[in-house]
């Protein structure tokens, strides 16, 4: 082999070595955690944000979002066919003032915070039920389940 050839091959083996990672990510199931670590990476910022757990069961997935202080009227579900949309609307509070230098008014955080979580397995969206209790969302969503075939 000359030379040059052993230059080129190692100059491609950090590329190759790129490669083969990311066909083992796409091709493995994901390490529990990183769809929500990415869903924080690529989202809003927390300020525009809100906490969310999952659990997982054989039949259903159970989330649990922390929204203290939206009330139920503020919230909005949309349920896909592997993902769950959920946004809450934040109304402002104005607070005047008026002091020896004038009157100010200050308005409290508005706006929409918003989480879209995904799941591996499809969900039965007609079977899906909310509740909403002292600044805790929690939704239980049934998982669809698949024919299991044998092969022969």
């Amino acid at each position: 082999m000359t030379s040059s050839g052993k230059n080129n091959r190692t100059r491609n083996e950090p590329f190759t070595h790129f490669i083969n990672k990311m066909d083992r990510l796409f091709s493995e199931r994901p390490p529990k955690g990183m769809l929500q670590s990415l869903d924080d990476f690529f989202g809003t910022t927390k300020e525009r944000s809100f906490p969310v757990d999952v659990q997982e069961t054989n039949s259903e997935y159970i989330l649990t979002a922390t929204l203290p202080g939206i009330s139920r009227s503020q919230i909005s579900i949309d349920v896909l066919t592997q993902a769950v949309s959920i946004s809450a609307r934040q109304t402002g509070k104005d607070h005047k003032h008026s002091g020896t230098h004038g009157m100010f008014q200050k308005e409290g955080a508005k706006g929409t915070m918003l989480r879209t979580i995904t799941f591996q397995k499809p969900i039965d969206d007609a079977q899906v039920t909310a509740r909403h209790r002292d600044g805790i969302l929690t939704l239980h969503l049934p998982k669809i389940r698949g024919n299991r075939i044998e092969i022969n």
